[in-house]
């Protein structure tokens, strides 16, 4: 079923796109497909290591459909379906929702774009390029910069124009939508951007509310985010800072200040390398973990790409904490070091 509603989709799109071309509408089916091979040490508490193949290491592996019809004077309609899929066993990334990662329909003008449905998070949106992974399975993903998921359903969102290097983004999810508990789930964010030739920075706040599970209700119960970040290109080099604070009662991830920097240098027009450290000081006794993250990534054409990863987590008297974010498991007060290898290909 779900095999064939993709070909309908694709079919349908593409005999649109036949059908309307004077209206200049344009449908693109594109994927990102990322495969490697990861080996990670004291994934439990017995020590065990494992070997293995670790799907979106680089990139999350997804493909998706893009559509943009133009409605003159400036406007659009676009909308956008991408679903995650894990190519180690072709499984969907999600078993309850088949376009997981983006499924939205907007309008985009001159003062801006509006969309509504699935989508990313601003702190996502808004941090990818101030950091140095780019948001890799070994990144700030890693150290909780943003829980959970890096989107939101049931969401309206505002991207603005640039105007005198300043851009913005605000975000409203209407949560759970169950009668009796509005807050259930909400979220809500809002973010500004900055660029002025090679220098670069941006702040984003957001809230999160807690869920209705019955018989728990957390929905009283709020996550606050406020984060800075800054980037500067020297050259061929790019460098990273940031931080976030982490606050209120619904501890999604431990109440306190992250910090981060790195570098990301271009050494051959094939070849990138990037270095960063992050650092999680807690304010509930869990501890003030360290990672450090090496990436390294040969492009073999404008496609395909080679990388290599290597991460060190010390979790320095914390607990709870993890060197690859997809990993559901902790290994309790124990630091892990872990190396990928892999290859990806863009279409």
């Amino acid at each position: 079923m779900k095999t064939s509603l993709l070909i309908g989709l694709v079919t349908a799109s593409l005999s649109f796109l036949s059908n309307d071309a004077s209206a200049q509408s344009s449908v693109t089916l594109y994927g990102m497909m990322d495969l490697g091979v990861q080996y990670l040490t004291h994934t439990n508490a017995k020590h065990d290591s494992t070997v293995g193949l670790q799907s979106g290491n680089v990139y999350p592996s997804d493909f998706g459909l893009v559509g943009r019809e133009d409605l003159g004077g400036g406007y659009a309609a676009v909308f956008r379906l991408e679903s995650g899929v894990n190519l180690a066993n072709g499984a969907q990334q999600s078993p309850t929702s088949f376009f997981n990662r983006s499924a939205y329909v907007g309008i985009t003008s001159p003062y801006g774009t509006f969309t509504l449905g699935r989508q990313y998070k601003i702190m996502f949106d808004m941090t990818v390029y101030y950091d140095p992974t780019f948001m890799a399975q070994y990144s700030l993903l890693s150290a909780g910069l943003i829980p959970q998921t890096s989107g939101v359903t049931n969401a309206i969102k505002y991207k603005s124009p640039t105007v005198a290097g300043f851009s913005g983004e605000a975000e409203y999810s209407f949560g759970q939508e169950q009668p009796g508990h509005m807050a259930a789930g909400t979220y809500m964010a809002a973010g500004l951007d900055y660029q002025f030739r090679s220098f670069s920075t941006r702040v984003v706040y957001e809230q999160t509310r807690g869920s209705v599970a019955a018989p728990v209700d957390t929905s009283s119960q709020i996550d606050k985010r406020f984060s800075a970040a800054a980037k500067l290109r020297i050259g061929t080099a790019t460098l990273f800072a940031g931080y976030l604070n982490v606050n209120g009662a619904l501890h999604l991830s431990p109440v306190g200040n992250m910090y981060w920097g790195g570098a990301f240098y271009q050494i051959t027009p094939a070849f990138g390398l990037s270095a960063s450290v992050e650092h999680y000081q807690t304010r509930q006794e869990l501890g003030n973990p360290n990672w450090f993250i090496l990436e390294g990534t040969y492009n073999i054409s404008k496609r395909t790409s080679l990388y290599a990863f290597a991460g060190y987590l010390d979790v320095n008297g914390g607990r709870n904490f993890t060197l690859n974010y997809l990993d559901t498991t902790s290994p309790g007060n124990l630091n892990q070091t872990g190396v990928i290898v892999g290859i990806r290909h863009q279409f």
